[in-house]
């Protein structure tokens, strides 16, 4: 009697199969959401296309994973302003700060990435999941003027370490599954470093006159030319041509040299967006408002144009303020007058428009007066 019941109930399997290969894209079913098997193998980001559905986004489209500043009294209003949203800061995140997902976009998914959710889980079960167990739900931020989309949550105050489960999803197809580790404190993560290249020093006085330069420096100092003393500095003799004088050594240079890597400026607060071609025309017409000689625009420039000149688009800033706060400049005597430039740039496939009250705002030139000191240096980000 048995055996009759055998092929009906194969039947029945056959006709579900392929109803759901003609439904292929309902992965999403009375709250439970069903995983191909393996999706989720050595931390890689799964992206299913079940039986040739389009996903929302692609393989590059997870920009960053990581923790930002939890600081409720600047974060968002005052940390998240800006051509982009702030970068990961803790990789991987940290259970007493909170969730930063980034994601890139198509300009023709902005649609769809309206309805992105993703769901956290505790990495146990990763074929068969329930909305309901997820630790968190969070809806998608936009920025299609931006191309990118964000998930952005505090964390619950009793997340506990562990390896958890990712599903970005519409609520009807699934787009990305991935693993990933989230740490129980700031320690056994790491903060994404931005390096500080390039930037020279140059002291122009009145009069040949004895000084002492040095920086308090928001991270580490990596590399100086001529020798940096930890407990003062430089020393030199300048002189009103700009050479400068080891008091040491005797040896002649042009300008100080330093290097260095610090947390990551959230420096696109006012930006324009170049044509690579373009930025040689760009930087001499600014760095001339700015008040720096024909020679030092070209130091600035011959160090800067071999990484902008060949890229689509650059989008530049010059983010005074938050350089200022992460590398103070102390020139003792007390120069009458100081010129510091710092640019930060990210290299862009495709021209982004910038709302008007984000453009970048044109110098106004700096008269130099008496004792000066100019300095020049830059990041890409």
């Amino acid at each position: 009697m048995k055996r009759k019941w055998i092929v009906p109930l194969m039947i029945t399997l056959i006709l579900l199969m392929l109803g759901i290969v003609l439904c292929g894209n309902r992965i999403i079913f009375n709250q439970m959401i069903f995983l191909p098997f393996n999706v989720v193998e050595n931390g890689k980001v799964y992206h299913p296309g079940l039986f040739n559905d389009p996903v929302i986004t692609d393989v590059r489209s997870i920009q960053s994973v990581g923790s930002v500043p939890n600081d409720e009294s600047n974060y968002p209003e005052d940390m998240r302003t800006g051509i982009t949203s702030l970068p990961a800061t803790w990789d991987p995140p940290v259970v007493t700060r909170n969730l930063s997902v980034s994601c890139n976009l198509n300009e023709e998914d902005f649609d769809e990435a309206e309805d992105l959710k993703l769901y956290l889980f505790k990495n146990e079960i990763i074929n068969l999941l329930n909305i309901k167990d997820a630790i968190l739900e969070i809806k998608a931020e936009v920025h299609p003027e931006y191309d990118f989309v964000e998930f952005y949550s505090l964390f619950p105050e009793d997340m506990e370490a562990g390896s958890y489960i990712f599903v970005i999803t519409d609520g009807v197809k699934i787009d990305s599954v991935f693993e990933y580790e989230i740490v129980g404190s700031d320690e056994k993560s790491h903060l994404d470093q931005m390096y500080v290249a390039k930037p020279v020093i140059y002291l122009y006085p009145e009069e040949t006159t004895d000084c002492y330069v040095s920086l308090d420096f928001e991270g580490t100092i990596t590399c100086t030319y001529p020798y940096y003393d930890e407990e003062y500095g430089w020393h030199i003799t300048a002189a009103p041509d700009g050479t400068l004088t080891d008091t040491v050594t005797g040896r002649q240079y042009d300008y100080l040299f330093w290097e260095g890597e610090s947390v990551e400026l959230n420096g696109f607060d006012n930006a324009i967006c170049v044509r690579g071609c373009d930025t040689a025309r760009f930087l001499e017409g600014y760095l001339e408002a700015c008040g720096l000689t024909y020679s030092e625009i070209d130091d600035f420039i011959s160090y800067w144009l071999p990484q902008m000149e060949s890229n689509e688009y650059n989008l530049i800033s010059f983010p005074a303020r938050e350089y200022e706060e992460m590398a103070s400049l102390n020139v003792s005597p007390e120069p009458d007058t100081v010129i510091r430039v710092y640019m930060v740039f990210t290299p862009l496939d495709e021209e982004v428009e910038i709302p008007e009250e984000q453009q970048l705002e044109w110098p106004v030139r700096t008269d130099r007066i008496g004792f000066t000191v100019v300095e020049w240096g830059g990041s890409m980000i």
